[in-house]
């Protein structure tokens, strides 16, 4: 990378954060190359400025914990997105019932469905009902109030029907999951209609891109040993998965 002012590091800061989320002081001293104290003053100056917020060795955008609508993350690493919705569907046998989550990633494995047929296929996400509503599954769609900003359904009557199925395979999204002890989200309402899910579901998967790894999101719906895979790409660092694996089975596309 080629050597940066400040100025111009801090604004490459703020559209990390902004992209990514909560961010380790460490991590983003690898990205630019520069030294920690580098990256510590450039945060102090940026809290300073009201920019972004310092938060346990890291910084933290001033939005954090807020959710960008589902087809806007849809087209953030799409490539590596389908690669582990693809990983998937080799532990989900033929014509499973199945439940999908909310989120960029699994609303990749909706699309990666449509190619497919004879799947019984139950969502929350209205996102994922519109990209299987010509396919040849049956589709069940869970009531419940809209969330127009994650395109999904939550409440009483999302959660009470899925603690009346049982599924095959619940294929699961999460939110940055650092300094959580499993995956997460930004909305507790999300979080019981996931854990209802996991409780229904024979196999419970999470796919997540590498990045969700390096920082943090609002609250964990689950402990990791609740969850069957987590199947995730190469960028993951080995020493996340060598944490990981003591609690679930770490799959890497």
């Amino acid at each position: 990378m080629a050597k940066l002012s400040a100025a111009e590091r801090q604004a490459q800061i703020v559209e990390l954060l902004s992209s990514n989320g909560t961010m380790k002081a460490v991590d983003l001293a690898d990205y630019f190359q520069v030294s920690r104290e580098t990256i510590r003053r450039d945060l102090i100056a940026l809290s300073e400025a009201g920019t972004v917020k310092k938060w346990f060795g890291g910084a933290l955008p001033v939005n954090d914990f807020s959710v960008k609508p589902v087809d806007t993350r849809l087209m953030d690493h799409q490539d590596i997105k389908m690669k582990l919705c693809e990983k998937a569907m080799e532990f989900i046998p033929e014509h499973a019932v199945l439940y999908l989550d909310t989120g960029s990633t699994v609303l990749c494995f909706a699309k990666l469905l449509q190619q497919l047929s004879g799947y019984t296929i139950i969502t929350n996400s209205i996102s994922a009902l519109n990209a299987l509503l010509e396919s040849n599954h049956q589709i069940i769609m869970t009531g419940g109030t809209v969330n127009a900003q994650v395109m999904s359904t939550y409440g009483m009557q999302t959660t009470s029907l899925l603690k009346t199925l049982r599924v095959d395979a619940a294929i699961l999204g999460t939110s940055g999951f650092d300094r959580h002890k499993g995956p997460s989200t930004n909305h507790f309402e999300d979080a019981e209609i996931k854990k209802a899910a996991i409780d229904s579901a024979q196999t419970s998967i999470v796919l997540t891109d590498s990045r969700k790894a390096t920082y943090s999101s609002l609250t964990q719906y689950a402990n990791w040993r609740d969850i069957d895979y987590l199947i995730t790409d190469s960028g993951i660092s080995a020493e996340t998965v060598q944490q990981l694996s003591e609690m679930t089975t770490v799959v890497q596309a």
